[in-house]
C-alpha cells in the first residue's frame, strides 16, 4: 500500500510540478508582453511630448515635426524617436535585478500609417485652429461681417469701371461739331468734359490715390515653390476623420495669430499676412495693392449705383452737361457726358472712401447716403469722407477671407506658418506637410526565451 502511495505522489508531483512551470512560463511570456506594451505606450507619449514648441507658442497648434529642427523630414525620424524611448524602458532598463523573469529587447519599430497637418488639404491644421479659437472665446469685430457678405459678393462681380471705359471710349469716338472762328475758319469745338481729369487719375497707383500708408510694409521677396501650397503637400491623406470646419471660428483665429496692414505682428517675415492669404502673391506691396485695388471696386460699384439712382446728382450734372459748347451745338452728346460725370463723382467718393478706410474709419459695404456733388467734380477736389457705422479695413479684409474657397485659406495659411517658423527658429527643413498629428506604428520584441510580441498602437493629440 505504502508503495503505491509513493508511486501516486512521484506522479502527482510530476504533473504538478509541469503545470506549475507552464503557468510560470505563461507568466513570464505575458509579463514580457505587459513590459513590452507599457513602454511602447511610454514611448509613443515620449514622441508626442516632443510637439514643436515655436508651433504652439506662436500659433496654438499641436504638432511633432518631423524634421526634428534640421533634419530633412522623413518617416525614419519618427521611428528613431520612437525606438530610442523604447528602448530605454526595455533592453536598457530590464538589466540585473531589474530584470529576474528574463530580458527584454527590441527588435524592430515600423510607423504604418500617419496624418499631418496637410491632411485633407489642411483641414488637420484647421480643425486644431478652430478648436483653439473656440476655446479661447475669441469672437472679434471680423465676424460682424457676415451679414453683409451677400452684398460684397454682388460688388464683387461688378465692372464699374470698365463700363465707365466704354462710355469715355463713346465720346471720344464722337465727332465733334465745328463753328467758324473769327478769320472764317472752320474749327473743331473741343469737348472740355470736366470728367476727363478724373477720368485720367483712374490710370495713377492707387496706393498713391488712397494715400494708403506702407511705411511698415516688409520688403521681403518670397520664393513662393517653397511653400505648401505651391510646392504640393506630402502627406495630404486622411483617415475619413470629421474636422471642424467652421469659417467665422477659422477667420476669427487668423486675426488673432496673424498680421495685416495697421496690425503688423513682429518677428515675421511678412508684415501684411492676412493680404497674402487673400492673394498669395510674392510680396506684402503686391498683396497690399491688390487688396486697395479690390477695395477700389467694390466702393466705386456702391457709389456708382448710388450715384445714378441719386435724382439730384443726375441734375447737377446734367446742368453742367448743358453748360458745354459743344453739347448746346450736337445735343447727342449731352447723355453720355452726363452719365461720364456721375462716374467721375462716384470715382472721388470712392477715392475719399479708401483714404477714410485706410486711415482707421467706417465705411459701410453698402452707403445709404454719400458726399457726392458735381462741384467737386467741376473744382477738382479729392476728398476724404466721413461715415460714423460701416466697415474697418479689417473687416473689409475678413469679408474677402470669408467669400474665399476652404482649401486656399488652409494652404496660405500653412504658407504663412511655414515663413514664420523659418524665419524666427532658423528651421529651414520645417514643412507643415511634415508635422505630424497622429502615428500608427508596429512595435516587434523579443523576449529571453525566444518569444516574439507584437504591438499595433495608434497615438495622436485628437
Amino acid at each position: 500500500m505504502k508503495g503505491y502511495l509513493t508511486v501516486f505522489l512521484s506522479l502527482s508531483l510530476s504533473v504538478m510540478t509541469g503545470f506549475i512551470l507552464l503557468l510560470t512560463g505563461c507568466a513570464v511570456r505575458n509579463a514580457g508582453r505587459i513590459r513590452l506594451e507599457c513602454a511602447v505606450d511610454t514611448g509613443m507619449n515620449s514622441v508626442l511630448s516632443e510637439f514643436h514648441i515655436g508651433l504652439f507658442e506662436r500659433y496654438g497648434l499641436l504638432y511633432v515635426d518631423a524634421s526634428y529642427l534640421g533634419k530633412e523630414p522623413s518617416v525614419s525620424n519618427l521611428e528613431e524617436r520612437i525606438h530610442f524611448y523604447v528602448e530605454e524602458n526595455t533592453s536598457k532598463a530590464l538589466e540585473r535585478k531589474n530584470g529576474p523573469w528574463g530580458t527584454l529587447y527590441l527588435e524592430k519599430v515600423q510607423i504604418s500609417g500617419f496624418e499631418t497637418s496637410a491632411a485633407a488639404k489642411g483641414a488637420s491644421m484647421r480643425n486644431q485652429a478652430v478648436c483653439y479659437a473656440a476655446d479661447h472665446g475669441l469672437c472679434g469685430s471680423e465676424r460682424e461681417v457676415l451679414g453683409g457678405i451677400q452684398k460684397a459678393e454682388n460688388l464683387d462681380t461688378e465692372d464699374a469701371m470698365g463700363r465707365w471705359h466704354s462710355i469715355m471710349e463713346q465720346l471720344s469716338g464722337m465727332e465733334r461739331p465745328y463753328i467758324r472762328n473769327e478769320k472764317g475758319e472752320w474749327e473743331e469745338v473741343p469737348l472740355s468734359n470736366p470728367a476727363d481729369w478724373v477720368y485720367g487719375l483712374s490710370g495713377s497707383d492707387i496706393l498713391y490715390l488712397a494715400e494708403v500708408p506702407v511705411g511698415g510694409v516688409s520688403s521681403a521677396m518670397l520664393s513662393l515653390n517653397e511653400y505648401i501650397s505651391h510646392r504640393g503637400a506630402d502627406n495630404p491623406a486622411g483617415a475619413g476623420r470629421n474636422f471642424r470646419e467652421e469659417d467665422d471660428l477659422f477667420v476669427s483665429y487668423l486675426f488673432d495669430k496673424m498680421g495685416y496692414l495697421g496690425g503688423e505682428r513682429e518677428k515675421s517675415l511678412l508684415s501684411c499676412q492676412l493680404e497674402y492669404i487673400i492673394y498669395g502673391n510674392s510680396s506684402d506691396m503686391e498683396n497690399v495693392r491688390a487688396v486697395a485695388q479690390r477695395l477700389f471696386r467694390w466702393r466705386f460699384a456702391d457709389n456708382l449705383s448710388c450715384a445714378l439712382s441719386d435724382g439730384g446728382l443726375r441734375g447737377q450734372a446734367a446742368a453742367v452737361a448743358e453748360e458745354l459748347h459743344a453739347v448746346q451745338l450736337k445735343r447727342e452728346f449731352k447723355e453720355p457726358v452726363t452719365e461720364s460725370i456721375l462716374y467721375a463723382c462716384a470715382f472721388l467718393e470712392s477715392i475719399g472712401d479708401l483714404r477714410s478706410i485706410y486711415r482707421g474709419g467706417v465705411v459701410p459695404v453698402g452707403k445709404s447716403r454719400h458726399q457726392m456733388s458735381a462741384d467737386k467734380v467741376l473744382n477738382g477736389i479729392i476728398y476724404r469722407t466721413e461715415s460714423g457705422e460701416g466697415w474697418t479695413y479689417g473687416q473689409y479684409l475678413a469679408s474677402m477671407i470669408f467669400m474665399m474657397d476652404k482649401t486656399n485659406v488652409n494652404l496660405r495659411a500653412m504658407d504663412i506658418m511655414e515663413m514664420d517658423i523659418r524665419f524666427g527658429d532658423g528651421n529651414r527643413n520645417f514643412a507643415m506637410d511634415w508635422c505630424v498629428e497622429r502615428i500608427e506604428a508596429e512595435i516587434v520584441g523579443q523576449g529571453s526565451y525566444g518569444d516574439k510580441y507584437l504591438i499595433n498602437r495608434k497615438y495622436g493629440y485628437f
